[in-house]
């Protein structure tokens, strides 16, 4: 039996409360069925997954309208909410460009039952979490900005199937925002006040007999329905359907996937020619790496960017307009879904049927997502979001209509052309995490024209994140530039290329690096490699190896330090290389080391520290037993007394190390098991004051002294 560990109703999640759940609509479904429906269907989907977090929805007017279920997907406890905000962003921070979306999956999964038997039973479902763990953190930031540090989440309103995050004071007062913060309200009129007129736009009706009658029907299959058994049917290479981050709308957001898909799979590879960083003004965000025909979208749906919105009589021309525009004809298939039609449910089959992926909308939600799959029985589409969860399943009908925009481009050019290196950032919407190039190296740029080569290749760089342009150079179309990075060439952190593929003077295909590289002078830090981070050294020698293919490096600094910083040895070396003398170290102390190379432009930056810890009895070990080496003399000594006379424990050899562990002196054992040190190295030059190690032994049984000299 499956038991949620957050109870509905209850009053605090760790980190977040739990909004209120609101008053019992007309039409109410038992909690008991919900909480069933959910609990048959999160085992099917996602088998041994432990329940987690219910949060109740509610509508404009306060009634609840749906539970949406949480779940822990790898069988483990279901955790506290910081947990679970933290795993969701490095989930996300994960994905790439390349990310197989019907592979992918995440520690989470999310599930939105509705509480109306005149809403769909099942909204939506798929794998990440909703915005009470992907939003409500920043809302609340915001919030308590605004209301005070008292504030807190009070009602999450759905309004099928757009969210929106109210958040209260103590006092009363509130602050309402919707899910991409592109809005804000003071009031409940006020946002009331909105919700109807955005549901006259639509053309959003309260009530429709037919669509009711529907989703009763929905409701008496799902309490008996065997959700094991379904079958899916997906357009072809639909692993290669890109996600992108939502910028300048939902709408641009969404065609520009289905173009992008477009162009990756399909002979139309003008489309997508290369990748910016913008300034979101809407979210308040960088969106780092936005294809262009995203924007292109935007100017052709006539899509408003201060609020995301575009008007869906715009869609299917905006899509017919973008691919003329790039040289391409599109034939577009367009669909109006209502209750009277099956919410178009037989174009949805076959455009997918027939491989054409394609933007869906539900216009009951003003909101567009790219569909690439459906499954049957249940009529669900396999869409890629724009949201929070890159991909999810979507019931196929709302409390209003629908709209299916389907492009089918005609035109294209068998000539095609894909970056292979460097590709820049491709995590999602990430800066910092590209390759690292270097002033003065001759570099493999690589390109895949899938042994169908046109004439030549110009190839463009942008040292801005490509909000401008200028011509590296132009190549013959054989994949691979040999590039060599003048040395003049200044550091840059938001460098990208694009390459645009010719043939016969005509542009047939281009690309470019998805996020931002980076060009720097000095090395990168060297990747070190023994001993490992923790090791125990059993025996001495200690030696430090760090990565060998560094190019034009002159030299390597090492640096051994304690935990508390103090440096115990440094040593610059033309080799990557350092073996550590043994009289430096202490018996069962930790230590870090670092390393810096340097070329002919300076050193770079100091690499990762690892750590080590001695195991051995080394030369370096401040203590001294019954019978062992002790000095006659006291620990201080004045270098005005000209020599002083060290006791010797055993006949053999006296080493004397100064602070860095550099060896100073050493001094066979006189008569009577005497050394006599005269202040001067083996040079015969005569010391300076600090602190010196007087060793003396071999092997684990050395011993070692400290000896202070002073002027």
């Amino acid at each position: 039996m499956m038991f949620f560990v957050v109870v509905l109703f209850s009053g605090l999640a760790t980190g977040m409360n739990l909004p209120e759940p609101g008053l019992t609509p007309d039409n109410a479904v038992p909690f008991a069925v919900v909480q069933d429906v959910a609990r048959r269907k999160a085992a099917a989907e996602w088998p041994g997954c432990q329940p987690g977090t219910v949060v109740p929805y509610v509508d404009e007017t306060g009634h609840t309208v749906g539970y949406m279920f949480h779940f822990r997907t790898d069988g483990a406890e279901f955790p506290d909410y910081e947990e679970v905000v933290n795993d969701v962003l490095a989930e996300r921070e994960k994905l790439t460009v390349n990310t197989d979306l019907t592979r992918w999956r995440s520690r989470y999964s999310h599930l939105l039952i509705s509480a109306r038997y005149d809403r769909t039973p099942i909204v939506c479902y798929g794998y990440g979490t909703s915005e009470f763990y992907a939003v409500a953190p920043e809302g609340l930031r915001r919030a308590r900005a605004i209301l005070g540090p008292s504030a807190f989440l009070s009602r999450i309103y759905f309004i099928s199937p757009v969210t929106f995050l109210e958040f209260s004071d103590p006092a009363g007062e509130v602050v309402i925002f919707s899910a991409h913060f592109e809005r804000m309200w003071r009031t409940r009129e006020d946002f009331v006040h909105f919700v109807a007129e955005a549901k006259a736009i639509a053309g959003v009706s309260e009530f429709d007999p037919v669509a009711v009658a529907v989703y009763r029907r929905e409701w008496d299959e799902v309490l008996t329905r065997d959700f094991g058994n379904f079958n899916a049917v997906y357009v072809p290479q639909v692993e290669r359907a890109p996600f992108y981050d939502w910028s300048y709308g939902c709408t641009p957001t969404s065609a520009a996937m289905v173009l992008g898909y477009i162009d990756r799979t399909q002979d139309y590879g003008r489309l997508v020619d290369w990748f910016w960083q913008r300034w979101d003004m809407v979210e308040g965000e960088w969106d780092k790496q936005i294809p262009n025909v995203q924007r292109e979208c935007a100017l052709r749906m006539f899509t408003d960017t201060t609020t995301g919105g575009t008007v869906i009589n715009a869609i299917a021309q905006g899509l017919y307009l973008v691919g003329y525009d790039n040289g391409y004809d599109f034939e577009m298939v367009e669909d109006l879904g209502t209750s009277g039609n099956d919410w178009a449910w037989n174009t949805i089959v076959q455009e997918i049927d027939a491989g054409y992926a394609f933007v869906w909308s539900a216009i009951w939600a003003v909101h567009s997502l790219a569909a690439y799959g459906y499954r049957t029985p249940d009529k669900d589409l396999y869409v890629h979001n724009t949201w929070w969860t890159p991909a999810e399943w979507w019931h196929y009908s709302g409390n209003e209509r629908s709209h299916v925009a389907s492009p089918h481009p005609r035109g294209g050019d068998p000539h095609r052309l894909e970056v292979r290196y460097p590709m820049g950032d491709t995590f999602y919407n990430s800066f910092g995490r590209g390759e690292v190039l270097q002033a003065g190296d001759t570099v493999e740029v690589r390109w895949d024209n899938f042994g169908n080569p046109a004439h030549w290749v110009a190839i463009d760089i942008s040292f801005n994140a490509g909000k401008s342009w200028q011509l590296l150079d132009s190549v013959p179309d054989g994949g691979v530039y040999r590039w060599f990075i003048d040395p003049a060439t200044a550091p840059a952190e938001s460098v990208r290329l694009r390459f645009r593929q010719y043939y016969n003077g005509q542009l047939t295909a281009g690309d470019g690096t998805f996020g931002c590289f980076r060009l720097i002078r000095e090395p990168l830090p060297p990747t070190p490699l023994s001993p490992r981070s923790g090791s125990q050294i059993l025996a001495p020698p200690v030696v430090l190896l760090v990565d060998t293919t560094l190019t034009n490096v002159d030299s390597f600094c090492f640096r051994v330090y304690t935990g508390t910083g103090d440096t115990v040895w440094r040593e610059v070396k033309t080799t990557p290389r350092c073996t550590l003398p043994d009289t430096i170290f202490v018996y069962n102390r930790s230590y870090r080391w670092i390393c810096a190379a340097r070329n002919r432009f300076g050193w770079g930056e100091f690499s990762a520290p690892w750590d080590f810890r001695i195991r051995f009895n080394p030369g370096v070990e401040e203590r001294t037993g019954a019978g062992e080496f002790a000095e006659i003399c006291p620990t201080v000594r004045h270098l005005a007394a000209g020599r002083m006379e060290l006791a010797v424990a055993q006949p053999g050899i006296v080493d004397i190390y100064d602070a860095a562990g550099i060896k100073v002196r050493s001094l066979p054992g006189g008569e009577n098991q005497r050394a006599v040190w005269d202040f001067t190295d083996a040079r015969g030059r005569r010391v300076k004051p600090g602190i010196y190690f007087i060793s003396q032994g071999t092997g684990g049984l050395r011993t070692t002294r400290k000896l202070i000299l002073l002027d």
